[in-house]
């Protein structure tokens, strides 16, 4: 199902008009990307991302959403810029400093270009978001993983890491046991994240850690 929505204006635009119809539009989107299994952010590729395309993406992920970015009207941004490509994911970099890894497609709609690919996207996407990991081959690479960076530390005690697990929630999620998890740093769940989305492919997943207290024999 592909929803179509008005997308969002700036704060001070929206609603220093006093537009009912603006507003509805704004809370109609907001509840359609909360909806969502997978977003779409199109933009302008002359334009470039801007910072309210910023705050699209991170509403997304806020909702653990996956984000393709459709940048569309390739046709004029080549006859605008050599490079446009190099140019608008220099532009994404700047804009997007706190994402990593978010897809881009290329589109025309005027010339109906790129439009497969965005379809290929989706269904790529849809099947990391399926991915499923045996508690076995996770906690093979997790006993690998954190013997590679210094443990967190809780007080003066190290933590201690005993297993790690799959949720049933979508996008895939993960558990890890350990005695102390207040020690467990946000830093280092990005840590264990980036190395879970490097190893099963899953760049461009929000992908979640859960640190719980558990007791057991360490890994």
């Amino acid at each position: 199902i592909l929803v179509d929505t008005a997308g969002l204006r700036r704060r001070g635009k929206r609603f220093s008009k006093r537009d009912g119809v603006e507003i509805l539009s704004a809370y109609k989107t907001e509840d359609a990307l909360a909806r969502a299994d997978v977003v779409l952010l199109v933009v302008d590729s002359t334009m470039g991302p801007t910072e309210q395309d910023a705050r699209m993406i991170k509403m997304a992920y806020d909702r653990h959403k996956p984000v393709i970015m459709v940048a569309n009207k390739t046709d004029l941004a080549r006859i605008e810029r050599d490079k446009h490509k190099e140019w608008f994911r220099d532009r994404l970099n700047f804009e997007f400093h706190f994402v990593e890894d978010l897809p881009v497609i290329y589109t025309s709609a005027e010339k109906k270009e790129g439009i497969d690919q965005v379809l290929y996207a989706i269904i790529e996407m849809w099947k990391k978001l399926e991915t499923k990991i045996s508690t076995s081959k996770l906690n093979d690479f997790f006993y690998d993983v954190i013997r590679q960076a210094p443990a967190p530390v809780y007080g003066t005690t190290n933590v201690k890491f005993y297993y790690l697990t799959q949720t049933e929630q979508r996008p895939p999620s993960f558990i890890a046991f350990a005695n102390h998890p207040d020690g467990v740093s946000p830093s280092y769940r990005r840590f264990l994240v980036k190395r879970i989305q490097k190893e099963w492919g899953l760049e461009g997943v929000p992908v979640r850690m859960f640190i719980m207290k558990s007791g057991g024999e360490k890994l």
